[in-house]
This record gives C-alpha cells, sequence and structure tokens, in this order.
C-alpha cells in the first residue's frame, strides 16, 4: 500500500498530513480507472468526490466561448498527471462542477475520495481537514491569481 501513500504524499492537497493520517484518508478511497475517452466529471454536474490521478492523464475542458478567440463547443485549457487534484471545489462547497473532465490515456488510474466519507472523517479528525482546506485555499488563491493576471 506504499504506492499510494506516496501518491499523496505528493499531491500538493495532501502536503503536511503525516501517514498516519494519509493512511485514514486511503482508506476512505477507492481506485477507479478510465479509458481515452472516457467522461469523468461534467460540468454542472453535482460534486460527489475528489479526485488524485494515479497514472495517466486527463483534460479539463471548458465552454469554447468562456476562452477568447475560440468559437463553439468544448476546449481544452490544461492537462493534468500523476499525483494532480480535480474536484477539489467539490470538498469546499456543494456548487456545481465548473468544468468538464475528460481521460486522455488509456488506463488511466484515479483515486477517489467521496466527498461526504471525506467531510465524516474530518469531522472524527480535525487536523486531517485543517490541513487539507489550507492547502486547498492556497491552490485556489493561486489559481485565482494568476487567471487575472494581465497578458
Amino acid at each position: 500500500m506504499s504506492e499510494p501513500i506516496d501518491l499523496l504524499k505528493e499531491s500538493e492537497i495532501f502536503a503536511g498530513l503525516p501517514e498516519a493520517k494519509i493512511e485514514q484518508v486511503l482508506a476512505i478511497s477507492e481506485v477507479v480507472t478510465f479509458d481515452r475517452g472516457a467522461m469523468i466529471i461534467a460540468e454542472g454536474g453535482q460534486p460527489d468526490k475528489l479526485y488524485v490521478i494515479q497514472a495517466g492523464m486527463v483534460e479539463v475542458l471548458v465552454p469554447a466561448g468562456a476562452v477568447p478567440d475560440v468559437p463553439g463547443g468544448l476546449t481544452a485549457v490544461v492537462q493534468l498527471g500523476r499525483g494532480q487534484v480535480f474536484g477539489e471545489m467539490g470538498l469546499v462547497d456543494q456548487g456545481a462542477r465548473s468544468a468538464t473532465i475528460r481521460c486522455v490515456q488509456d488506463g488511466t488510474t484515479l483515486l477517489t475520495i467521496p466527498r461526504d466519507a471525506f467531510w465524516r472523517l474530518c469531522d472524527e479528525d480535525h487536523h486531517i481537514g485543517y490541513v487539507v482546506m489550507r492547502n486547498i485555499a492556497r491552490d485556489l488563491s493561486f489559481k485565482l491569481r494568476h487567471r487575472n493576471l494581465p497578458r
């Protein structure tokens, strides 16, 4: 089980959690595998899980109208790989999913953490909740700052 532990240790969202706390998070998680083209999250859907990429790659898609000079449909804005996280906003609030996530490599393996189980864990162990929410806040702040930089 050291591989998933190493994965979460490498992930920014779980940075600073001791191994024993990471094991608690892993106890509520599940590993799922997707093939190229599979839709993992649909924009507007209800958040129910956080995802950590164990192997493979996904792309984040937004409506093309949200990207200047790109007409119609969806457009990829970023690709994510091992150790990167998506669906984290769903841990913070219950707002609709903000983007579509599609698998771009066969055999992409994701560690999924159910939102409700994660909140129960945080109620039982406030240290886990504090560290993860601090890391999410730091990450979202970074994304907002860089999104608003003049181009």
